[in-house]
């Protein structure tokens, strides 16, 4: 709740900033920033547990949050969206100081306020969110849509490692994991069948395939799907070495250029892929 509000606050200092400037482009990215990004994204999506749970005092302060973020943030966005603003407003409680208020167009312009900074959470979160992403494109690489495998986030800093234990619950969320362990220097590694993904220079991502996936079938749609990849790249370099491919406009050679790195980076990953299917094969 403390970083939506953080967040919050930042976004209104930007936007306030960049109207006060005339920049009316900048301001409607950060709005636009803070609603998809940070509420849509990440606080809605943190919510669903939290709203599941039998927790009635965090369930009641994650109603708070979520109120002040819709009713500062459609107060910001008012300039922008008028009639939309104005009609959600009417839907949402008033607050206490602004009860006389019968319209937005006549609520005061949020301000910025210097405790609701949390700059340190906000440094927290977007670390977490490093990782949440390495954990999402695993997924996506591994074709898992509701599978929920185990996450182990391994992290060489100690330091490191305390602000990422605090937020295990948001990784499992965020990431759609089964549970999140998060091993710091001198923990024990993750258990054996897991593939591995590196979010910086101390931080890797493990996930737990065994038993989610079949590596033998796995291999076998890898294999046919990096023949396809090859037989794109061997179609394209056939090309290149025609006599006639050196009258071919410069750009044109840029985009067959650009196509040729892309389709070599697909068949390095599929490679990979099938190395990592290989490996747990090995380890079943």
């Amino acid at each position: 709740c403390q970083w939506l509000l953080s967040r919050l606050n930042a976004a209104t200092a930007a936007v306030v900033a960049a109207m006060d400037a005339y920049d009316f482009a900048t301001a409607t990215q950060r709005l636009y920033a803070f609603w998809q990004y940070d509420l849509c994204d990440v606080f809605i999506e943190l919510m669903k547990p939290v709203m599941a749970s039998g927790d009635e005092r965090a369930q009641q302060d994650t109603r708070a949050t979520l109120w002040a973020a819709l009713e500062t943030g459609l107060r910001l966005l008012h300039p922008f969206m008028p009639f939309v603003t104005e009609d959600l407003w009417q839907r949402l409680p008033r607050r206490p100081d602004h009860a006389g208020c019968r319209s937005i167009m006549v609520a005061p312009y949020p301000v910025a306020q210097a405790d609701h900074a949390r700059p340190e959470l906000e440094a927290a979160f977007e670390y977490m969110q490093a990782v949440v992403t390495a954990a999402r494109k695993m997924r996506s690489d591994y074709g898992l849509t509701k599978q929920r495998p185990a996450l182990f986030v391994q992290v060489a800093d100690a330091s490191r490692k305390a602000q990422l234990s605090g937020l295990a619950s948001e990784i499992a969320t965020l990431g759609t994991g089964a549970s999140v362990a998060v091993l710091g220097p001198g923990d024990s590694d993750a258990p054996p069948g897991c593939s591995v993904a590196i979010v910086d220079d101390v931080t890797a991502i493990k996930m737990q395939l065994a038993g989610i996936l079949d590596p033998a079938l796995e291999i076998q749609k890898l294999e046919k799907k990096a023949g396809e990849i090859q037989g794109r790249i061997d179609a394209m370099k056939t090309k290149f070495a025609l006599p006639t491919y050196d009258k071919t406009p410069d750009k044109v050679k840029a985009d067959d250029a650009e196509r040729l790195a892309k389709a070599e980076a697909e068949l390095a990953a599929n490679t990979q892929h099938i190395e990592d299917f290989r490996t747990l094969l090995g380890a079943a």
